[in-house]
């Protein structure tokens, strides 16, 4: 490893790295485990009603506590620091909620949590410095009171923080990601921002792409919502995760908690995030259906590159196949098989065996044309 320090000075030396040297990137540090990196840049986006901010402020609660997340492992536990341009009003009821309905055991207890209700325009070249100012002032208290390091920063909602000039704009989406990602490395904590989707759910978050592919995580909170407003089938996506398995989703349910009364008797409510099952196992490959014997699936290759014309069985869907001839595959069995006893119905015995069997397994096709039976591989994954 060397360190090449460019013309000009006044920046840090560009490091150039062999390959063979020690690696201080071999094992990925987490601060949810195989989920969220524990610095760098990401996005919780959803549509309008889909729980975003719940679902942010539940992966706050895990990394607050070290309780898992969707039933992953916290890795670094630590503070919370919340930028709220967007509905911070509602932020104290809903840390009251995931006391009272997730976190029973702290009841009474602080949490290592402190928020700001404004934002400076990120999209200004001042604004990292003024956020990082903010966070370092968190992350001193929190040391000091919770023996704790500022782990996560959330900025909810990007939108309102960023001050696009034009939302579509790949130069101000790549300007915004940029100044996140200089924000996580100069506060040592995951920085993550909660941001809308679009009309159209497919294209994922709102205006330009680049914020997406920017970003290190993006988990998509997603829904159907009817004409009344109601939502259903929540799930959280998984739909980016640099490096690590993504396309998979994690159903949950948003349950209405009462938090208190207000000054008229009435309740006061909010909701909690309860997950379902963590998402489906990585897919495995379906185990292809074993032939009867190599001797007849060595034969059929070989009857097919001999004797294989191409055949259409079902004309009306004009789908063409290379087919032979039972027969043809029937002497070919039988000069290839092996067999101490030479009588010839012991081979035509084996044969009626063997095609039986391929045909049960779907691993042949057989169908009588032009008044004479024939047959075809099903497939060509033989």
């Amino acid at each position: 490893m060397e360190q090449v320090q460019p013309n000009g000075g006044g920046k840090p030396p560009i490091v150039l790295r062999w390959h063979g040297d020690a690696d201080p990137y071999a094992d990925r540090a987490w601060l949810v485990r195989d989920l969220v990196f524990e610095t760098g840049t990401g996005l919780i986006s959803g549509q309008w009603g889909s729980g975003k901010t719940f679902g942010a402020l539940d992966l706050s609660a895990s990394v607050m506590t070290g309780l898992p997340f969707v039933g992953r492992k916290v890795s670094r536990q630590g503070g919370v620091l919340f930028i709220a341009p967007e509905g911070a009003f509602e932020i104290p009821i809903r840390l009251r909620g995931l006391v009272q309905g997730k976190l029973n055991e702290m009841d009474g207890e602080r949490l290592p949590f402190a928020w700001i209700d404004e934002c400076p325009r990120l999209l200004d070249p001042s604004a990292v410095d003024e956020l990082a100012a903010f966070a370092r002032q968190a992350a001193e208290r929190m040391q000091a009171d919770f023996d704790l390091p500022l782990a996560l920063i959330i900025i909810d909602t990007v939108a309102a923080g960023a001050g696009f000039e034009d939302e579509n704009s790949s130069a101000e989406g790549q300007r915004l990601m940029n100044a996140l990602a200089a924000l996580s490395r100069l506060t040592g904590a995951f920085v993550m921002g909660v941001d809308h989707f679009g009309k159209a759910v497919e294209s994922g978050t709102r205006g330009t792409s680049a914020k997406e592919a920017g970003a290190d995580v993006v988990l998509a909170m997603l829904g159907q919502r009817d004409d009344t407003g109601a939502v259903s089938n929540t799930r959280m996506a998984v739909r980016k995760l640099r490096g690590g398995r993504s396309g998979y989703a994690i159903p949950y349910k948003l349950d209405p908690l009462q938090v208190g009364e207000n000054r008229d008797g009435e309740p006061v409510t909010t909701c909690i995030v309860t997950w379902g099952d963590t998402g489906p196992a990585a897919p495995t490959a379906k185990p292809k259906p074993k032939w009867p014997n190599l001797v007849f699936r060595d034969a059929v290759l070989n009857a097919l590159a001999e004797h294989g014309q191409d055949a259409w069985p079902y004309p009306a869907e004009g789908g063409r196949v290379r087919a032979i001839t039972v027969a043809q595959l029937r002497a070919e069995f039988i000069a290839s098989y092996p067999s101490a006893d030479a009588k010839a119905d012991t081979k035509r015995k084996a044969f009626t065996r063997s095609i039986e069997a391929a045909a049960d397994k779907k691993l042949i096709i057989c169908r009588e044309l032009k008044g004479e039976d024939h047959l075809w591989l099903a497939s060509d994954d033989t």
